[in-house]
């Protein structure tokens, strides 16, 4: 029976691997150490490290997540928005300086 790891998503072949048994009874997966320190040890998740990210989402790597697209698509929005500011800040200082003159 071939397992995956449950940090990175890699396949494990039969007889390889460290089978970490958590104190409620789940059973998780690792294939190697470097994964086990960094999910229990070191508390990282999966979805923030480059290595580990195409197994974990189930996507290949250096594709963008929902979640990059999403925060892409609400920067530019705030760009914007600061944009709308700043012109509306100039124009209301243009009238305001016609204003007094007249």
């Amino acid at each position: 029976m071939i397992m995956k790891c449950s940090f990175c998503g890699k396949e494990i072949k039969r007889g390889q691997g460290i089978l970490y048994v958590k104190k409620d009874g789940s059973l998780i997966y690792f294939d190697d150490g470097k994964c086990q320190t960094n999910m229990l040890d070191l508390g990282r998740k999966a979805a923030k490290l480059k290595w580990a990210r195409a197994g974990a989402i189930g996507r290949p790597t250096g594709q963008k997540t929902d979640r990059s697209v999403a925060k892409a698509a609400a920067k530019a929005v705030k760009a914007e928005a600061k944009e709308a500011a700043k012109t509306q800040k100039s124009e209301a200082k243009t009238t305001t300086v016609k204003a007094e003159k007249k």
